[in-house]
């Protein structure tokens, strides 16, 4: 069966997992994937401003940087489980449920802010999870708060990640005031550093807060046929609500860190859902972020799942209806 084969045998997972992000990307790589345009487009943050100029003129160079950009998230991803022993043992897994918690949706498989800033997000989540039982962590929350502004600059609505960080704080730290000050000071720095090159360029220093409420409170009326969207949903929360309610009755026997790893996980995949239907600039490319703790969650529970009919089943719903939605989208 093919969840045990991938349990069982990593080089064989590894390839599986290859073939499945290649079919999902087999519609952009051809060239006929639908193009939609999002409020980014219209409204961009400086530094994906910057980065949308030089691209967008060039689809090749376009769709290279966007697969290099998925390449370095994921190997980041696996990265992070082998560094804190998120899932027990190193398994592929969290490429393939990032991948279709994020890049199966047809629309946002193009250069989007979400994308490019998802690197430092990764880089805010690897420097908090750094932090724990740490006798100095102000250096990793430094870090922390810096990529979270950086991402911020590229992606107006990863600012609710900040938020993630200090809930982070209080599920992995006790309450400390100044490590609280730096985590926010340094997310600071960033738009300081640019509002201090647009002083001395003599510009408009108060642009990118112009930028980033602009950015994060237009509303739009979206081109993407929103039927496609629950379609694929439907396929996907099956698995993903067996997998949280699997999971995290079972944290009761791990360690206590782990436990609370997933816990900041859950809390991030919360305030990045609440995000999409609460913020209005905020549309489907925030799924990239939500991908993060989605991919560890469900990596979780299929990685101990007995290889039977029914979590047979649920593995392969994510994966049909994924190429489903190609389906349905390149037909129209």
């Amino acid at each position: 069966m093919f969840l045990k084969a991938i349990q069982k045998n990593r080089l064989g997972a590894t390839a599986t997992v290859i073939v499945v992000i290649l079919a999902l990307w087999l519609s952009t790589l051809l060239g006929k994937a639908p193009k939609y345009s999002f409020i980014f487009d219209s409204f961009p943050m400086p530094f994906y401003q910057f980065i949308a100029t030089y691209l967008n003129p060039y689809p090749a160079w376009s769709l290279l940087v966007i697969i290099l950009l998925f390449l370095i998230s994921v190997i980041y991803l696996l990265k992070l489980n082998a560094r804190y022993i998120i899932l027990k043992n190193r398994t592929s897994l969290p490429i393939l449920f990032f991948a279709l918690c994020s890049i199966a949706f047809l629309p946002i498989q193009r250069l989007n802010p979400a994308l490019v800033s998802l690197f430092f997000v990764l880089l805010a989540v690897n420097h908090l999870f750094a932090i724990y039982q740490k006798h100095d962590p102000l250096d990793n929350l430094f870090r922390a708060g810096i990529s979270i502004g950086i991402a911020t600059l590229i992606y107006a609505p990863a600012v609710v990640v900040v938020i993630w960080a200090l809930l982070t704080l209080l599920v992995l730290r006790t309450f400390n005031v100044r490590e609280w000050f730096v985590l926010i000071f340094a997310f600071t720095v960033p738009l300081l550093l640019y509002m201090f090159i647009l002083f001395i360029v003599n510009d408009d220093i108060l642009k990118p807060y112009h930028f980033f409420m602009t950015s994060l409170l237009t509303e739009s009326e979206s081109a993407i046929d929103e039927k496609v969207f629950w379609i694929y949903s439907g396929f996907l929360v099956i698995p993903f609500a067996v997998s949280l309610f699997g999971v995290f009755p079972k944290l009761a026997y791990q360690k206590n860190i782990i436990r609370r790893y997933y816990n900041t996980f859950l809390y991030l995949f919360i305030i990045g859902f609440l995000s999409f239907l609460l913020i209005p600039g905020a549309s489907y490319e925030i799924f990239y972020i939500t991908a993060i703790p989605s991919a560890f969650i469900m990596s979780s529970y299929f990685n101990d799942a007995k290889p039977n009919f029914w979590n047979e089943l649920l593995l392969w719903m994510p994966i049909v209806g994924a190429i489903l939605v190609q389906v349905i989208l390149l037909i129209k």
